[in-house]
Order: structure tokens, then C-alpha cells, then sequence
């Protein structure tokens, strides 16, 4: 059997309980945040190595040459996939829009409309949003969000 006050108090009992792990979550992240306060004030100020990008210049680079290569690549029947990945992989995106750049001025046609062609899929949609500079990356990630 149950008493009508019984509810009250298991309700008091229940508000206690939630404030008290208000309490601690606050406490969290008071802690966190003196914690970053402080590990922002003290120590080296240079930026951490992992704030840049994975993607470093590519020492050799020359564009004619990867134009060429990606050139072959396309031709190549079945289409050489692994040679393409490579080159755009290891060049950092200054260096892709030089690629794209030199592949145009060598055939005549825009690279990106050639891989289109060429490729399918998954990597079709990697490759393409490689050539793409960070700004119309983002510009066409954030309207194919909407």
C-alpha cells in the first residue's frame, strides 16, 4: 500500500538527484574549462604540428609532368585509378590547381570534366572534391548540406 505522500517525497528525492548531478556536471566542466584557461596562458604559444594540414608539398613537383602522367592515366584502358589517386594525394591543393592548370593548357580540356568521365562513384566524388580549392569545397559541401 502507498501513501499519498509518498509520491511528494520520491519527487523531492528525484529533484535532489538531478540537481545534485547538475552540480557535478557544472563542476566538470568549471574544471575543464580552468583547465584550458590555463593550458592556453602557460607553455608554448607556437601552433601544434597538428594543426595543419596532412598534406605537405610535394618536393619533385612539376605539373607538366603529373599532367601528363594523369593524361596517360586517363587514356590507359580501364583507366589507370591508382596512378590519378596518387599524384592528387600526395600534392598539396596549390599544387592540384597548378596540375589542373597545366592539364588544361596541354589538351585543352578542364581536368576535372575528363576525371568526371572517367571515373565513377566514391572516388569520383573524392577526386573531384580534391581539385576543388578549400573555398569551393566548402562552398559546394555546405549547399549539398541544405
Amino acid at each position: 500500500m502507498s501513501w499519498p505522500c509518498d509520491s511528494v517525497i520520491n519527487q523531492d528525492h528525484k529533484t535532489k538527484e538531478k540537481n545534485i548531478c547538475f552540480q557535478k556536471a557544472s563542476f566538470k566542466m568549471s574544471t575543464v574549462h580552468e583547465i584550458l584557461c590555463k593550458l592556453s596562458l602557460e607553455g608554448d604559444h607556437s601552433t601544434p604540428p597538428s594543426a595543419y594540414g596532412s598534406v605537405k608539398a610535394y618536393t619533385n613537383f612539376d605539373a607538366e609532368r603529373d599532367a601528363l602522367n594523369i593524361e596517360t592515366a586517363i587514356k590507359t584502358k580501364g583507366v589507370d585509378e591508382v596512378t590519378i589517386v596518387n599524384i592528387l594525394t600526395n600534392r598539396s591543393n596549390a599544387q592540384r590547381q597548378d596540375i589542373a592548370f597545366a592539364y588544361q593548357r596541354r589538351t585543352k580540356k578542364e581536368l576535372a570534366s575528363a576525371l568526371k568521365s572517367a571515373l565513377s562513384g566514391h572516388l569520383e566524388t573524392v577526386i573531384l572534391g580534391l581539385l576543388k580549392t578549400p573555398a569551393q569545397y566548402d562552398a559546394s559541401e555546405l549547399k549539398a548540406s541544405m
